[in-house]
């Protein structure tokens, strides 16, 4: 997940004991059967071990392969190794066997954005949407499909009423933020740095580099 990684870079710390999952409502981990595998996939993931979370959840999906939580772990780890295609079909049964499950829906628009599918994205989102309209990821997924094809009002429309459902979800700011530079709207920039100051001052460093960096 090209955008997605960029900021876990930006904002992972070395001291950071719970993994940064922006495109989920919750820790991967969370996902998992009991304390003790909740701690080793957190385990895995601090360490970007994504071969490692691989293998343990086709592990788990041997005896149950419709498991729905292991289908979407499986997915996410496909993702952050850039198997998009296979991730594309994981995700896909994981909203098919549970399709009330935003995650696996955000999930595989994502997937589907990644492989420039995203007629196809933009019509999974608006699924997403009607399946949980107050996940902040929809949203701002649909603003990266427009961002990414630089139509930027839309896109910030979009980013917008991603912070409007979660003040605090900071990926949309940053994002808003990348369109207000090549918009050249300094004061609504200010505006975004402010706000990512206050959530995540990391994030509000890369992105006044960014700033600043050559046109």
């Amino acid at each position: 997940m090209v955008f997605a990684a960029a900021l876990l870079a930006a904002c992972a710390g070395p001291l950071a004991l719970v993994p940064w999952t922006p495109l989920l409502s919750a820790t991967l981990a969370s996902r998992g059967d009991d304390p003790q595998t909740r701690k080793t996939l957190n385990d895995l993931q601090l360490k970007n071990d994504w071969p490692g979370v691989t293998r343990l959840a086709r592990e788990r999906l041997a005896p149950n392969p419709a498991n729905p939580d292991w289908l979407l772990i499986l997915g996410y780890a496909q993702l952050q190794q850039g198997e998009y295609g296979a991730a594309l079909d994981t995700l896909d049964t994981a909203t098919r066997i549970n399709p009330e499950d935003i995650d696996a829906w955000n999930l595989l628009a994502e997937g589907q954005r990644l492989l420039h599918q995203n007629d196809k994205a933009a019509r999974t989102l608006r699924r997403a949407m009607s399946v949980d309209a107050a996940s902040p990821v929809s949203p701002y997924l649909l603003g990266e499909i427009d961002r990414e094809a630089g139509r930027l009002d839309r896109a910030i429309a979009f980013y917008r009423r991603s912070v409007q459902l979660e003040s605090e979800y900071t990926p949309a700011w940053y994002a808003m933020g990348l369109c207000f530079i090549r918009q050249g709207r300094q004061q609504e920039l200010d505006e975004v740095l402010a706000a990512l100051k206050k959530l995540e001052p990391r994030m509000a460093v890369s992105l006044e580099q960014q700033a600043k960096a050559p046109k």
